[in-house]
């Protein structure tokens, strides 16, 4: 977690600070757009008078998570009663995620700055339907039941996922939020070609009226070599001899991780010492890989599936990792946090060659094509990673070059970005 009392941020005077109304999925949910908000948070706090609003029954845990910061938790409920001050101003961190669903009715009725991490949002817009026709069928579902919900109620979303109205969706979803938008975020040259493609008769643009800015996600230090290191690799199995492959992050459906498992099976009677780890949070209801290791390892020695980790185990395993597997689609979108961390531990990664992914260069990075020849290309990464294993120093180098690299795209660094972007929507509807 983040210091608040960093002495380098230098506060305005609170006379001068605008309100600045942030929603945003909090800690201590699992999210990595929660991950990815607290880090601008106390440069936040420094320039403004800064307020989370969180989704209505997580605020008393985003509250308590947030302790002893320097800004205020609503609940979305609070908000509402209150209503914004005429001199506020909103930020809305919004991506491909049901967690987002909650803002999106007060992204429209109270317009802001947008920032827009995943221009695929296939997901949130599904997310967004099913709520309101949950509310639509409510009262008879519930009369007609005798005040008993049905089971799959929740879990209904009429198969929007299979049906070919996807782009449909992501185009409509894009065009509602630009139109609404005071000023747009995005991060990458794909994101905003396709933004622009989706909303293509949205005027965007400070002379708009809704500046749109260019800022690359954040690439974050490298984290310190932790004293229990080897304890942590010990935990999940991972010996010193082992080559280990690694599928860093949430582990969902559009991370392709049936692909992986028929590479990894391809090159394992060759390679006897390559251990393939699933390091992240299984989302059964979307892939169940754990179910698919029983099926193809019956005898229990097949990859393991670590479970939910903090930033810090997964950045111990990121340091160990000799691969990495960074893939996405059919929902690729755009680039997280996860890509340059895996770079920075000093193996070698491997990504896929559609959307933004390619912007971020790096010579530890390969492409893969997507389509048929997927499971070869990813077979083939391995048996070059298992051929060029690096010394301890040349893995070292590696690290210290790409901490460098990474400098340039620290939050610190970039927030200064953030901030004229604040301002300058703030100018246009002044």
């Amino acid at each position: 977690m983040f210091s608040y009392s960093d002495s380098g941020l230098r506060s305005a005077s609170a006379a001068v600070r605008r309100r600045l109304y942030l929603f945003s999925p909090l800690p201590p949910q699992r999210n990595g757009l929660a991950d990815y908000i607290v880090e601008y948070l106390p440069m936040l706090a420094a320039d403004f008078d800064l307020c989370l609003v969180a989704e209505g029954g997580r605020s008393a845990a985003a509250a308590a998570s947030l302790a002893g910061a320097p800004f205020s938790v609503l609940d979305e409920a609070i908000f509402l009663a209150r209503q914004p001050e005429p001199g506020a101003q909103i930020l809305y961190n919004v991506g491909n995620n049901g967690d987002c669903a909650y803002m999106l009715d007060h992204l429209h009725r109270f317009p802001g700055v947008v920032i827009v991490h995943d221009v695929s949002l296939f997901y949130l817009h599904q997310a967004a339907l099913q709520m309101e026709r949950a509310n639509g069928m409510f009262h008879h579902w519930v009369r007609d039941t005798g005040y008993e919900v049905p089971a799959d109620f929740v879990a209904r979303d009429g198969s929007l996922g299979r049906t070919p109205g996807l782009l449909y969706q992501e185009c409509l979803m894009v065009r509602r939020i630009a139109e609404s938008a005071r000023g747009l975020m995005l991060h990458s040259r794909y994101a905003e070609a396709r933004f622009r493609g989706g909303a293509f008769d949205v005027a965007l643009g400070a002379e708009a009226g809704r500046p749109l800015a260019r800022i690359p996600h954040f690439v974050l230090p490298p984290a310190p070599p932790a004293h229990d290191a080897e304890q942590v690799l010990r935990r999940f199995g991972v010996e010193p001899n082992d080559i280990l492959l690694l599928v860093p992050g949430f582990l969902t459906g559009n991370k392709m991780l049936y692909e992986v498992l028929v590479a990894y099976s391809r090159a394992r009677p060759s390679q006897p010492r390559l251990k393939l780890l699933f390091a992240g949070e299984e989302r059964a209801s979307e892939y169940a890989v754990s179910d698919r290791i029983r099926q193809l390892w019956p005898d229990g020695d097949g990859p393991g599936v670590t479970g939910y980790l903090d930033a810090r185990e997964l950045d111990i395993l990121l340091g160990r990792a000799d691969l990495s597997f960074v893939l996405r689609y059919p929902t690729y979108g755009e680039t997280s946090g996860i890509l340059p961390r895996a770079v920075m531990g000093g193996g070698r990664v491997v990504t896929v060659d559609i959307g933004s992914y390619p912007e971020f260069e790096s010579p530890l990075i390969e492409h893969v094509a997507i389509g048929s020849g997927l499971v070869d290309g990813l077979h083939a990464c391995i048996q070059r990673v298992c051929a060029t294993l690096p010394s301890p120093a040349d893995r070292a180098a590696r690290r210290a070059i790409e901490a460098q690299r990474a400098d340039a795209l620290s939050p610190r660094s970039l927030y200064p970005r953030v901030r004229s972007l604040l301002d300058a929507a703030w100018e246009a509807v002044q």
